[in-house]
């Protein structure tokens, strides 16, 4: 499970979500490096506090879509209801640490930031290969919202995801200078991932918003795939004339997942 927050102090809407749990289930399933660890860590917090934050009806699918020219090549990150999953093409993909964090923008490299809502897709070219500063981008570029996003997975000696999470912080039209000033001094210096490491969800919030923010949401996230035998089936039927087996087993992006599909009853 991952616990997000969502509320506002005067002008400023914060939402915030721990995710760690979500976090070393990616990886368990995709097996994926450190570096990739924290590239789909902070892609599916993200997606996640973007469904959280969404203006009027939630779609019934969100998808946040990275295609790079980085050797991970290409990462998704889904949210429908309060379930989420996601995947990396290279899960191998790995940098030297640089600064004493994971290097995630040097296995993204240049590239774009693909958001679906539904049907309706925007795209934005990546402006850092962070992840967060390149939704921050989307946010500002494609629906005209100032914010601050943060999103961060501090991965251990051996691989394991030891906190994860994020926060979005956004400014409405009606901020003071007072208002935006305190979120500028609250973000210098500040890691999220390192916060969360003795620190939870409600802690988060209350450092952005104080004691006495208003919280108007909470919900539970958690990975898990949707996919099912119906949909795997129906894939695998679009590409017959290509297959020659009677039998294929395909397995699913997301969870890996593998199903027995029978051409030879269709």
């Amino acid at each position: 499970m991952g616990k997000a927050l969502l509320g506002r102090k005067g002008n400023i809407i914060i939402g915030t979500l721990e995710s760690k749990d979500i976090v070393t289930e990616a990886r368990r399933i995709h097996n994926t490096s450190p570096t990739a660890t924290a590239l789909l860590g902070r892609l599916l917090t993200g997606a996640a506090l973007y469904s959280l934050t969404y203006r009027g009806t939630r779609p019934k699918l969100i998808t946040f879509e990275l295609l790079s020219d980085g050797p991970v090549k290409h990462a998704v990150a889904q949210v429908k209801g309060n379930r989420l999953r996601g995947y990396v093409k290279n899960p191998e993909a790995d940098a030297d640490p640089r600064g004493g964090k994971l290097d995630v923008a040097s296995i993204v490299g240049k590239g774009i930031l693909r958001v679906i809502r539904d049907n309706y897709v925007s795209e934005v070219p990546l402006v850092s290969g962070e992840v967060g500063e390149d939704i921050a981008y989307f946010f500002y570029q494609s629906e005209q919202r100032r914010t601050a996003v943060g999103v961060g997975v501090l991965v251990g000696e051996y691989g394991e995801v030891v906190s994860a999470g994020g926060f979005i912080l956004e400014v409405l039209p009606d901020a003071t200078e007072k208002e935006i000033t305190e979120v500028e001094e609250k973000l210098k210096g500040f890691s999220v991932s390192r916060f969360l490491q003795d620190k939870g969800v409600e802690d988060l919030f209350r450092y952005f918003g104080g004691e006495d923010a208003e919280v108007a949401e909470e919900t539970d996230y958690r990975y898990d795939c949707w996919c099912t035998y119906e949909e795997v089936e129906k894939l695998v039927l679009m590409m017959r004339e290509e297959i020659k087996e009677d039998k294929v087993v395909a397995r699913c992006t997301f969870c890996k997942k593998e199903y027995i599909i029978d051409l030879g009853k269709k």
